[in-house]
């Protein structure tokens, strides 16, 4: 064991210490090539995808925007992996899974806050409502000329 790890409780992150510094160190071999692969953004889930549905689909949406909305659907994937990884128990702190989670509900909240307002729909009871003031409107016009033209 090297010195290093030989410190460190066995499976408990020492307080007030990152994950990377609780973690024993392992030498890596460079020997197998493809042996660490790279997550890029295609590989998420649909968090994305449904960023920019919100921001009203991928015409819609800027160059910066669709960045924002790639970088959120990262944070909101690292954050689920950590606390996914402290409830199975491996050292994971609550503080870095709450710090996670923090920025990434605010980089969602950010995206969702410049979304374009929707489009208001009528309803039914308003289009209803309307026509009868109009027709009350007319009504009142009308009996208005009635009354000019008899004096």
């Amino acid at each position: 064991m090297s010195e290093i790890t030989a410190e460190l409780p066995a499976g408990r992150p020492m307080e007030g210490r990152s994950v990377a510094d609780s973690t024993p160190i392992r030498p890596r071999s460079h020997s197998r090539p493809g042996r660490l692969r790279l997550k890029t953004v295609a590989d998420l889930d649909g968090r994305v995808a449904e960023l920019v549905k919100a921001l009203g689909g991928p015409d819609a949406v800027s160059p910066g925007q669709r960045q924002a909305c790639e970088r959120a659907g990262m944070l909101t994937a690292i954050a689920e992996d950590l606390a996914a990884r402290q409830l199975a128990g491996l050292p994971v702190t609550l503080d870095e899974v709450l710090r996670a989670e923090g920025v990434a509900r605010r980089s969602v909240q950010a995206i969702l806050a410049n979304r374009p307002e929707p489009k208001p729909t009528e309803r039914p009871g308003l289009a209803i409502a309307r026509a009868r003031w109009a027709e009350a409107d007319r009504a009142k016009e009308q009996a208005k000329e009635k009354d000019s033209d008899h004096d």
